[in-house]
């Protein structure tokens, strides 16, 4: 554990100590094991170099602080931030790819290993089984890892792909930013070939589209009013991460050169069941009609 982790957790636990009052002074002893380690007057000289502690030195120990309104602050965004849950489900995902990595070159990880491992504490909190399955579904959908024996209620162990293996390299790992410079649009000669109705189309410096009866540009746009939509909606944060990760989903695989036809009719099952179930604001736009009727799905 490092001394800024550590850190935080001595933060918050001062600012439940105190309830935020910056005049209470609290001795932070009990925080920390064994009693009398130097460790503790490490931590507390740390968080009062970052202008977050006064330390009185009235206890002999020195261990006894006050937090600064800027401690209190910082202490409140981590709480806010531990309990976010599209932050939590971020913390999950890097989580599994980086424990994935530690058996590189096999890359496989075992569920039970990754639950059991401090990977998921999030700051005070562990995250939940549910949370960890949730991010284990992200990542199955975006092409970051397999499942392995997947029984109807547990997944048993996870291997990172060659696209995993690609985003574990990098330092940090972060799996949306991996995700998002994927999507970039990059210079390169492809043929294209239009199959949703009419002659088909041939040329370089285009971008083939094997959608089989889906229009890429209709469901493009379908993924962004849902993503919008689901920004500004008045729903829990919890729903809001489910429908973002959906459309995220779904806005990867179309930004492939050639979308697999039957995972893209998938994905965007996914996304418009989630957003009809979700977002009754979403007003059900001409283009929601149409990909609904394109997919056979009502909306109502």
């Amino acid at each position: 554990m490092t001394i800024e982790r550590e850190a935080d957790l001595l933060l918050v636990w001062l600012r439940g100590e105190s309830n935020g009052d910056t005049q209470a002074l609290v001795d932070a002893e009990p925080f920390w094991y064994p009693p009398g380690d130097d460790g503790l007057v490490a931590l507390i000289d740390y968080l009062r170099g970052a202008g977050m502690v006064h330390n009185t030195e009235l206890c002999a120990s020195g261990t006894a602080c006050s937090l600064t309104a800027h401690g209190v602050a910082e202490a409140e965004r981590l709480i806010a931030d531990r309990d976010n849950p599209r932050i939590r489900l971020d913390h999950a995902i890097n989580g599994l790819v980086a424990a994935a990595m530690e058996t590189y070159p096999t890359t496989r990880l075992e569920l039970i290993d990754f639950l059991c491992s401090m990977r998921t504490a999030v700051l005070d909190e562990i995250l939940e089984v549910a949370e960890v399955f949730r991010a284990v579904e992200y990542l199955e959908a975006n092409g970051i890892v397999t499942v392995d024996s997947r029984s109807p209620q547990t997944v048993r162990a996870v291997t990172l792909t060659t696209l995993g293996i690609e985003c574990g390299f990098k330092d940090p790992i972060s799996v949306r930013n991996f995700l998002n410079d994927q999507r970039q649009p990059r210079i390169h000669n492809e043929w294209n070939i239009t199959v949703n109705g009419g002659a088909p189309q041939m040329g370089q410096d285009n971008t083939q589209n094997n959608t089989f009866g889906y229009d890429p540009q209709q469901l493009t746009q379908f993924a962004r009013e849902v993503l919008a939509a689901a920004q500004s909606a008045d729903v829990p944060e919890e729903v809001r991460a489910m429908v973002v990760a959906d459309v995220e989903a779904l806005q990867t695989e179309l930004a492939i050169a050639a979308p697999e036809s039957g995972r893209v009719r998938q994905l965007a099952e996914r996304v418009l069941q989630s957003a009809r179930a979700n977002l009754p604001a979403l007003g059900w736009t001409g283009v929601a009609q149409l990909v609904s009727a394109n997919l056979g799905i009502p909306l109502f």
